[in-house]
């Protein structure tokens, strides 16, 4: 077996280097062949894939936060690897719904138990794939202010800033959802149950029952988006029925009368041409997981 690590350095405040070299330290102690891979600033998952392919690597691991872990995905879809992630970024949202683990001992545990399920993965009409959602809307600007906060806050505390200032400004808008008009503040496309640090947005998603998971969130006053924004963490915005709604379906196609829709994908900032349809891709990947899942 072949191991290889793709290392975003910038992950978790830029210590996601430094926790790899101590995960390096172990695993040449436990005798594991391995090789790692620096993330580049931007999409490199085809480099990744040359990589990977030249390397005859047989498992390859995404070192990082959401991010990294959707652009390793995007590398390794359709070759006959395991994918494994560590989660040493600041969010990771697909690795807790997984309860994936931090701590090296338990990691180097996960590596050499092997154990793994085959989950789905979302697909965007044109070729990206995701792990765990794409959403529009008011999402998109929360995530989009977010990213710049990271700098200061940590984890769900740049989400949590983000929406409260972009709430003041941002006007609700009709999105066209299956050929339905909806008038909301988001529309959320999951595979799986997390994001924004944590919230539990869609409660329902599962990574391995051939579904997407959509959330909607209609239309509301300001104080009501508040009063309900807390009960996301829990996944209990459900009871708000007439709020919030759920569908779940194999494939969204998302209109938003706009040339060019602006969406986010496991965390990251994405222009996409409208109208945009989403599909899963049943029993895709083979995800490495700890053995105590």
């Amino acid at each position: 077996m072949k191991y290889l690590f793709a290392v975003n350095p910038v992950s978790g405040k830029n210590k996601a280097k430094e926790k790899m070299a101590k995960l390096a330290e172990r695993l040449k102690e436990e005798g594991i062949d391995f090789i790692t891979y620096e993330t580049q600033p931007y999409q490199y998952a085809d480099d990744l894939r040359k990589v990977i392919i030249e390397s005859q690597a047989t498992h390859v691991f995404a070192v990082g936060g959401d991010g990294t872990a959707h652009e390793v995905l995007n590398a390794v879809i359709g070759l006959d690897v395991f994918f494994g992630i560590i989660p040493f970024g600041s969010g990771n949202d697909f690795a807790r719904a997984l309860t994936l683990p931090k701590k090296i001992d338990k990691i180097v545990e996960m590596i050499k138990h092997n154990d793994y399920i085959t989950i789905d993965v979302g697909k965007v009409e044109g070729g990206r794939y995701f792990l765990n959602y794409i959403s529009f809307g008011f999402d998109v600007v929360v995530l989009k202010k977010s990213i710049a906060l990271k700098k200061v806050f940590k984890g769900a505390f740049s989400y949590i800033a983000a929406l409260f200032t972009a709430l003041i400004k941002y006007k609700c808008r009709t999105i066209k959802i299956n050929g339905e008009d909806k008038l909301c503040y988001l529309a959320a496309i999951h595979n799986g149950k997390y994001y924004g640090g944590g919230m539990k947005l869609n409660p329902y998603a599962e990574v391995n029952d051939s579904l997407l998971n959509l959330c909607t969130v209609k239309k509301i006053s300001r104080l009501k988006f508040v009063a309900l924004f807390p009960s996301v963490f829990s996944g209990k915005h459900y009871r708000f029925k007439k709020i919030v709604s759920f569908q779940s379906k194999r494939q969204f196609t998302i209109d938003t009368y706009n040339d060019i829709v602006l969406t986010g994908i496991d965390g990251e900032i994405y222009e996409l041409p409208n109208p945009v349809t989403v599909s899963v891709v049943p029993e895709s990947v083979k995800l490495i997981r700890y053995k105590f899942n």
